[in-house]
């Protein structure tokens, strides 16, 4: 076995008297490992570190060929176990589903909203890895009607039951044309395409704001009022079950005539909102439009046609407030105000940064929303650009910024921090972003994967046919935020700036118990295994 280089035995980042404990050690594979998958990592009881190799075999095979390579925590490699496992089998079974879509593939239908139900048969087969059963093939899809009900609606969004065989929609019985007066519907749909129809409870003419599906498997939904209701800014929070139970059902004030919400977090059973607005007090219909999140899967840049509207008005608008609120079991109990013209104020950059680009009022690319022991809260995220082509619209991510608001939704600091990788390779993707607070709960640590771009395949067929493509390869970097005082800490760059780069699967590990986060990735050949440790003290 050949010794193992070191490439950076310990190194340390201090800010207001925290320490940081970084490590990376690599490891060349055996040809056996290099030219397969990494098949799964893990802690096992003894605290080590497992990385299980797949060879590639004949897919008829019934054997499995692995190479599990063990090292300590503290990245000492230990041995490398090799096994051969036969694989276990169970016989494909058939699954039918009933999921909804809008709209149609062609000019005459591309751009409706009428809501379609699609029946589809599945064939299963089973997954030894996993242990459960996955998607083989499709065996047939149609176009149905429930069995009770002739309605023709107009489709928002949809949730499937993962525990039952219903599906929950969110749907208007109204002319689509007729936007001033929608009455709102919560579909109930069984495979066997039993409908059941439940209105939402709202007194007048809403616009939908925002909607998601919560831990409990509920439903949430945020209405506003249209134009000439005597309180403009009383909106309606309903959540309910899938199968049509309403939960909760609340009038609250919201602090804008018209605000847009732009994404949610639930936290120990509270629900918190980043929305964003402007002075004038017009209705929110008249500057936004309606959200629907459901698929059209033949329109081409968004969801839908009516989903395309409405990010175009989001995308366009410069907003003049940043708002954050809570929830608790339905009912409004903080509405944090901060004025967009005092961020630049707020700025707070990595020492070394001799620049920054802040956020200053434009939508923003959330890809992260914690709320930390203390009640602060963290949305972090990437500017973007966009630019036309080909039909479609083509995303550009930046600049990243994370805006750190108080317990109170009041902003505390906004953190802007220089992208790595600027090429064109890179800019399409978006990185990723974790927080892990500390035991003591004074300190985050920040947690980005730096895209690194490269043009590759993404399948054999893709390969087989010459199709090249961008593909995203990730490296972490890691800074500190001091939670009292909201300073941050340089980044320190794992993975020697992206030589090493992140597997797409079973890529990190993190032990709640030691706080420790484990990076496992691989050099440009899949020749050499990376490991990476940070422990978030």
């Amino acid at each position: 076995m050949k010794k193992i280089k070191i490439i950076s035995i310990l190194t340390f980042l201090s800010i207001s008297g925290f320490s940081q404990q970084l490590k990376e050690v690599n490891k060349t594979l055996s040809a056996q490992s290099s030219k397969g998958l990494l098949d799964d990592s893990y802690i096992d009881n003894d605290g080590n570190i497992n990385m299980i190799y797949r060879a590639k075999t004949d897919k008829k095979s019934d054997e499995l060929k692995l190479e599990n390579y063990v090292f300590d925590s503290d990245l000492n490699f230990k041995s490398t176990e090799t096994e051969t496992k036969q694989k276990e089998k169970k016989e494909n079974i058939t699954t039918t589903y009933v999921f909804a879509t809008v709209g149609g593939g062609n000019s005459f239908n591309v751009m409706s909203m009428k809501l379609n139900l699609n029946k589809e048969v599945w064939e299963k087969s089973w997954d030894y890895k996993k242990q459960k059963y996955v998607f083989e093939k499709r065996i047939s899809k149609e176009l149905v009607k429930p069995k009770n009900s002739e309605g023709a609606y107009k489709g928002y969004a949809s949730y499937p039951d993962d525990n039952s065989d219903v599906t929950f929609i969110i749907a208007s019985a109204e002319n689509e044309k007729d936007e001033d007066n929608i009455k709102y519907l919560g579909l109930v749909m069984s495979t066997s395409l039993e409908m059941k129809e439940i209105e939402f409870p709202l007194k007048g003419n809403y616009s939908l704001v925002y909607c998601g599906e919560l831990e409990s498997g509920n439903v949430f939904t945020i209405f506003a009022p249209h134009k000439g209701t005597t309180n403009p800014n009383s909106y309606v929070y309903i959540e309910v079950t899938k199968k049509g139970e309403i939960i909760h059902n609340n009038t609250f004030n919201a602090p804008s005539v018209a605000m847009a919400v732009m994404d949610f977090k639930e936290s120990n059973g509270d629900l918190y909102f980043i929305a964003a607005s402007i002075n004038k007090a017009e209705a929110y219909n008249s500057v936004f439009a309606n959200y629907a999140p459901i698929n059209n899967p033949d329109y081409i840049g968004s969801a839908n046609a009516l989903m395309a509207k409405y990010e175009n008005k989001i995308y366009k608008q410069e907003f003049e407030n940043i708002h954050l609120l809570k929830f608790e079991k339905g009912r409004l109990t903080i509405a944090g105000t901060s004025l967009v013209s005092g961020f630049k104020s707020m700025v707070k950059t990595p020492p070394s940064q001799k620049k920054s680009t802040p956020y200053v009022g434009k939508k923003i690319n959330i890809q992260n929303f914690v709320i930390a022991p203390n009640g602060d809260c963290f949305i972090a995220g990437q500017l973007e650009d966009r630019e036309m082509g080909n039909g479609v619209y083509i995303m550009h991510y930046t600049d990243i910024v994370c805006l750190h608001f108080d317990n109170k939704g009041s902003l505390k600091a906004q953190y802007a921090v220089e992208k790595v990788n600027n090429d064109s390779k890179s800019e399409v993707f978006s990185n990723v972003q974790n927080f892990f607070f500390s035991n003591d709960g004074k300190t985050v640590y920040w947690e980005l994967l730096e895209v690194v771009g490269s043009k590759g395949y993404t399948s054999f067929m893709d390969a087989y046919y010459g199709r090249p493509t961008f593909i995203r390869n990730y490296y972490p970097r890691i800074a500190k935020i001091d939670l009292q005082n909201a300073t941050i800490s340089n980044f320190n760059n794992m993975g020697e700036n992206g030589k090493y780069r992140l597997y797409r699967n079973y890529s990190y590990i993190y032990n709640e118990a030691t706080k420790t986060r484990y990076y496992i990735g691989h050099d440009e050949d899949y020749k050499a295994l990376w490991l990476g440790k940070a422990v978030f003290e």
